[in-house]
């Protein structure tokens, strides 16, 4: 389920933002006034379609949910923000790489974490039966936007995991599943968030959440209606999926503010050692920061309107959406070598876009697949079938006393996952 789970940030796969003090960074920047005073009537109506949509970085840095509503006023100081990054590493290394599995040593070592962190994940539990989340993201920062807040939910995730952990170990699925449950409400309110780096951590909780409710429904005490429950949470689950563009909404906004930089003459600001080691390599890094200022309102007219086809692209499913990324791709080809290249569209921002989008059809066809195998599992109507990330149906069996879902991988390079649920009274495939 991690295949192709990695990290992007800003269109950017891996380690290619850098992570900028915000004192680096012009108050006005989110303000756009590079791009408004541009000359280019194309680039000034492309701003004013954005405007008008609630796009700009000024706009999605708007407050959505008040404290008293709001899950993440909840979530702030569980933690120490200077061990922040080391519980979450030690988080990362007790979790099971492989299937949701813990032999004895490794179990006291999760329960000891999670006795070590009780008192933030009973809080956390509290505010997450609030009715809102507004992490606040400041859009109007640009890539140095604080997002110490993935930290902390990713570890209240882990914590929820260690204690579904120990209640398996009890006999206890009905307890493991409502730890789930709490599992996906915390991918609910990463994926809610208007920013990419949010929204596909979300995918990575929620490839933890499988392995974990795949231990669950295999668990040697489970009863029909800890199946029914499972399927009650992934069905709700679901329903608040959030839409695929809003990521990259947010993610445009963090572009338009990248500009806004290379008008300023800071490329350089935005590339990462292994960047600008690439360029050097080339022996171009003077020529491309040069180029990039010198163009940068084309280059960034390719790119606005480049993200508008994307954006839009987001109402059909990804299968669907592969012909524009071809297209993209075939394009920034043809342009290469010309004087007019977007170098910033082409080598900073669009180059991971479709292994993003790839990611969030992977990460909704996981979740399709469990609804379909639990629907299957307890006699209930099945949604629909249609794998996004490849436009093939599910497959689904019954093989002695289980229920097995396949074809919701890619079927490439040998991702064939496969589901399995236990048939209990009252189960049927239908």
């Amino acid at each position: 389920m991690l295949v192709g789970l990695c990290l992007l940030g800003a269109g950017c796969g891996g380690e290619t933002t850098p992570q900028l003090p915000r004192s680096a960074v012009r108050a006005d920047y989110g303000s756009l006034p590079g791009l408004s005073a541009a000359a280019d009537g194309e680039l000034r109506e492309e701003l004013a379609q954005i405007a008008k949509a609630g796009g700009t970085p000024r706009q999605l840095a708007e407050p959505r949910a008040g404290d008293a509503d709001n899950v993440a006023s909840g979530l702030t100081d569980l933690f120490p923000q200077d061990r922040l990054e080391a519980i979450l590493q030690e988080s990362e290394k007790l979790f099971p790489p492989g299937a949701f599995k813990l032999n004895p040593v490794e179990l006291r070592r999760v329960i000891h974490f999670r006795k070590r962190h009780e008192a933030a994940r009973l809080r956390a539990r509290q505010a997450l039966q609030r009715p809102q989340c507004d992490f606040g993201i400041d859009f109007a920062s640009g890539f140095p936007a604080e997002v110490q807040f993935i930290a902390v939910v990713r570890i209240c995730a882990r914590l929820e995991a260690f204690a579904a952990a120990e209640a398996l170990a009890d006999g206890k699925p009905t307890a493991a599943a409502e730890s789930l449950s709490l599992m996906l409400r915390l991918a609910q309110c990463l994926g809610a968030q208007r920013h990419l780096e949010s929204r596909l951590e979300a995918a990575f909780l929620r490839a933890e959440a499988f392995r974990l409710l795949q231990a669950i429904v295999l668990d040697e005490h489970i009863r029909q209606s800890d199946l029914q429950r499972l399927h009650e949470i992934v069905g709700k689950h679901l329903k608040a999926w959030p839409d695929d563009a809003d990521a990259w909404i947010g993610d445009r906004a963090m572009g338009m503010h990248a500009y806004e930089m290379v008008r300023d003459g800071r490329l350089r600001e935005l590339l990462t050692i292994r960047e600008l080691d690439l360029f050097a390599k080339e022996g171009r890094l003077k020529e491309v920061l040069a180029a990039a200022q010198k163009n940068v309102d084309a280059d960034e007219l390719y790119y606005l309107q480049t993200m508008r086809q994307i954006i839009e692209s987001c109402r059909r499913p990804y299968y669907r959406r592969t012909e524009l990324f071809d297209s993209i791709g075939e394009d920034l080809q043809r342009r290469r070598n010309t004087p007019r290249f977007p170098v910033v569209a082409a080598r900073l921002l669009l180059p991971d876009v479709r292994k993003g989008h790839e990611i969030q059809a992977r990460d909704r066809a996981n979740w399709e697949a469990w609804a379909l195998a639990l629907a299957l599992a307890t006699g209930e109507s099945p949604p629909p079938r249609t794998n996004p990330l490849s436009g093939e149906n599910y497959l689904h069996a019954k093989q002695g006393n289980s229920i097995i879902v396949e074809n919701f991988g890619s079927g490439q390079d040998g991702d064939y996952p496969s589901i399995s649920v236990p048939c209990l009274e009252g189960a049927e495939s239908k």
